[in-house]
Formats: C-alpha cells, sequence, structure tokens
C-alpha cells in the first residue's frame, strides 16, 4: 500500500511568473522553489502547489502538454469566505463563480488565476440533514457525542 506524507498537485503552465505572483501576492503563498521552468510555492499553512512550464526536454512526455483551462478545480480552504470574497473584489481577481452557501456545507466562490486554473475558495460548515449522512465524519462525531 502506498502512504503519502504529503500531497500538492503540478500545473503545467505557460507563464511562471504570472503564476508566482499571483499566488504569492493575493493567496499568501511563498516560493520555496525556483527554476528557470519550475517554481514549488508553499503556503504557512502547509499547502504546496508547483507549476511546471510546458514541452521541457528534462521531463517524460506525459509532462509536457500546458493545461487548457478545463477539467481540474483547486480548492483552498479557508476560515471566512465572505472576508476571502471581499479581499477577491478589492484587488481585482477575475471571480467566476459568485459567493454562495451549498446544503452539502459549503460556503465558496471561485476565481480564476491568470494560467487559467479555477480555484474554489471553500469555508466549510455543518451540511443540512439531507446531506449529513453523506459524511462519515459526522456519523462518527454524533455517536461519539450523543451516543
Amino acid at each position: 500500500m502506498i502512504v503519502p506524507k504529503s500531497s500538492f498537485p503540478v500545473f503545467i503552465v505557460k507563464d511562471l511568473d504570472a503564476a508566482k505572483s499571483f499566488y504569492t501576492e493575493n493567496l499568501g503563498f511563498d516560493l520555496v522553489f525556483s527554476g528557470d521552468w519550475y517554481i514549488h510555492l508553499a503556503s504557512k499553512s502547509g499547502v504546496q502547489v508547483g507549476f511546471l512550464l510546458p514541452d521541457q526536454p528534462t521531463q517524460p512526455p506525459i509532462f509536457q502538454k500546458p493545461y487548457l483551462g478545463e477539467g481540474v478545480i483547486f480548492s483552498l480552504e479557508v476560515e471566512d469566505a465572505d472576508a476571502v470574497f471581499a479581499m477577491a473584489k478589492s484587488k481585482g481577481l477575475k471571480i467566476v463563480l459568485e459567493l454562495r452557501s451549498e446544503d452539502w456545507g459549503q460556503r465558496h466562490f471561485c476565481i480564476q488565476d491568470p494560467n487559467g486554473l479555477h480555484l474554489d475558495i471553500v469555508q466549510s460548515f455543518e451540511p443540512t440533514k439531507e446531506y449529513r449522512s453523506d459524511y462519515f465524519y459526522f456519523v462518527t462525531l454524533e455517536c461519539d457525542i450523543k451516543c
């Protein structure tokens, strides 16, 4: 069995400088590695993300095609989605889904980064009764507390 000790996505994008600026200036990430064709960022809470330029001769063919803007959502959980939404609006970030609350236990909105990646900025809260049984941890917590 594979037992991961951490995880991070790597997105193959055309503009590393735009990625670096966007994530460090707007999302609080720090640059932890910076090469000519790859950068790696980490937040103070431990969230990591990498960005790789396409068509790098040192990389195998499966790592060479650029991200085309579809089929991936990079979710970032925050403490206060309303406050982060206000900040995103004040900075003029590209908001592609307005702030909303979902019955399954999320208050969220989506922004798009300069390379076309969609970021879902999420605050979790207790879901409605309809969705509560879909979460394994709610059943465990309820039994631990009430049973």
